[in-house]
């Protein structure tokens, strides 16, 4: 049988119980350990994962999750201990039904879709006319995954968005004959609300046939909203294992060992103190790919959110912002920008955590044109005590997880001299802990009169903002202050425009 000929689930061991408590163990890992030089990532593993069911994996950065994956997915060997593929020690060949969705994309970025697809799968696509049963099997799952998804088979991935390129990696790790096991590395960071739900109505469809679903993710919400149980990894090692029935996000966060960031509290004279700040950036009626008569501007020392639906606007206006070349733009400061594409356009994945993040900060550092490696040292070091960077200044960026990348690209910007500094996305992939510091980081640096321009998928993220622009279709529909910035009171805006500019 041949992938493009596959229904919309797996295939279900045999099994005549009903519910996932009582389905036989698709995936089993006891005991395992692994190490990567002088750092433990798993210290002893017990879990397991159950036919049709979905298992939420919870944990902070650095937890050790991605590792888990790899090992769980057969990729890499376990040091110690033992995994278990439907009860029996597994081999190379047992891993070819177990499949994974990564975070960062495993796509190669020069070859089409239909390409990656006959990389990835061609042990059950035809050898002859291949390309054509590639994109009719992607194209045929991208439309049961994600209806009006926009992706064409011929294109290629370097020209796909973020959330794109996204939708492919998941689709890519469901092209096979027979699907026991899928993991899904923090799937929906880059996906917008839309997508999300189209995801996780298939991921159940998976699981009523009979597929084992590990989902990986730092949105505490949406895991207890689809999981059937939930599994926490803290340094290394399971602590602890519930049904995610009756569980709360502040329970999650209680056995993480984590705490939910507390926004601040806005009244009346802080709102007024934003009015009279003094102007660093401004867009004036700004025009252009992706944006409408957009107006709206910086203040001083103020944080200034961009919400509404994915792909409204924001990200043209923080380009904008960064390379302020026409006349409706206008930028006093010197600026600082964290991507939201940490792989394609912000790590730099041959240098060490160190130089990734003390780049930006040489010039400010230097002195009549030298540099000063003591005092370079020294800032890095600041920086890695303060974000909690594991594996500290020496180790290679690709070593750390993404959670881990993504703290120190926010420091490499933080860490410059710059005057504004613009946020697309930032926390993508960053555990709750990690989130907290970040923000009281945030509200630090806008005390000292620098600026943020800040984008954000969660919405809940912008209370922590002084004023936030809300983007429909290219322009703002709103500008919320003080105790009108809310979750609710955003969605809220960015559903009532819709009708009006579609």
């Amino acid at each position: 049988m041949h992938v493009d000929n596959l229904p919309a689930g797996g295939t279900a061991p045999p099994d005549t119980d009903t519910g996932p408590a009582g389905r036989p163990p698709v995936v089993t890992a006891r005991g395992v350990t692994k190490t990567y030089g002088r750092t433990r990532a798993l210290t002893g593993v017990d879990l397991e994962v159950r036919a049709g069911e979905v298992l939420g994996l919870v944990g902070h950065n650095g937890a050790g999750k991605s590792t888990l994956m790899r090992v769980l997915a057969g990729l890499e060997p376990c040091d110690a201990g033992t995994v278990l593929v439907h009860g029996a020690k597994a081999s190379a060949g047992d891993f070819r039904t177990v499949r994974m969705a990564y975070q960062e994309t495993s796509l190669c970025p020069d070859l089409t879709v239909a390409e990656n697809m006959w990389v990835s799968s061609r042990h059950c696509l035809p050898r002859l006319r291949w390309r054509r049963a590639a994109s009719d099997a992607v194209g045929r799952r991208l439309d049961e995954m994600f209806p009006g998804h926009g992706v064409s088979p011929r294109d290629r991935v370097e020209d796909l968005s973020l959330a794109r390129r996204q939708m492919v990696e998941i689709a890519r790790a469901c092209l096979v004959d027979r699907l026991d096991l899928l993991i899904l590395d923090e799937p929906t960071e880059s996906l917008g609300p839309d997508a999300a739900r189209s995801l996780y109505a298939y991921v159940r469809r998976l699981t009523e046939a009979g597929t084992a679903v590990l989902l990986i993710s730092h949105r505490i919400r949406e895991v207890l909203s689809v999981a059937d149980r939930v599994a926490v990894l803290r340094d290394g090692a399971v602590t602890a294992e519930r049904p995610a029935s009756g569980l709360s996000e502040p329970d999650v966060l209680g056995l993480m060992g984590a705490h939910v960031a507390a926004a601040p509290t806005f009244g009346a004279p802080a709102a007024a103190g934003t009015a009279a700040r003094e102007t660093v950036a401004e867009l004036l009626g700004a025009t252009g790919p992706g944006l409408r008569e957009v107006t709206l501007r910086v203040g001083r020392g103020e944080v200034v959110g961009l919400a509404g639906l994915a792909g409204q606007g924001q990200q043209e206006v923080l380009e904008r912002l960064w390379r302020p070349v026409r006349r409706d733009t206008t930028v006093g400061v010197s600026r600082a920008y964290v991507p939201g594409d940490r792989q394609r356009s912000g790590v730099l994945p041959l240098w060490s955590v160190g130089d990734n993040l003390i780049v930006t900060a040489l010039r400010g550092i230097a002195r009549r044109g030298l540099r000063r490696p003591a005092e370079e040292r020294a800032v890095v070091a600041d920086w890695v005590k303060r974000l909690s960077i594991r594996g500290g200044a020496e180790a290679g960026i690709t070593e750390l997880s993404g959670g881990n990348q993504q703290k120190v690209i926010v420091a490499r910007a933080f860490a410059s001299p710059a005057g504004l500094v613009l946020l697309d996305d930032p926390f993508r992939g960053v555990d709750v802990h990690t989130k907290t510091d970040l923000y009281g980081l945030i509200r630090q640096e806008a005390a000292k009169g620098r600026s943020v321009v800040w984008y954000s998928s969660e919405n809940a993220e912008m209370a922590h903002c002084d004023r936030v622009y809300v983007f429909r279709a290219g322009r703002v529909v709103a500008e919320l202050t003080g105790e009108e910035i809310s979750e609710e009171r955003i969605i809220g805006v960015s559903f009532a425009e819709k009708g009006e500019d579609d």
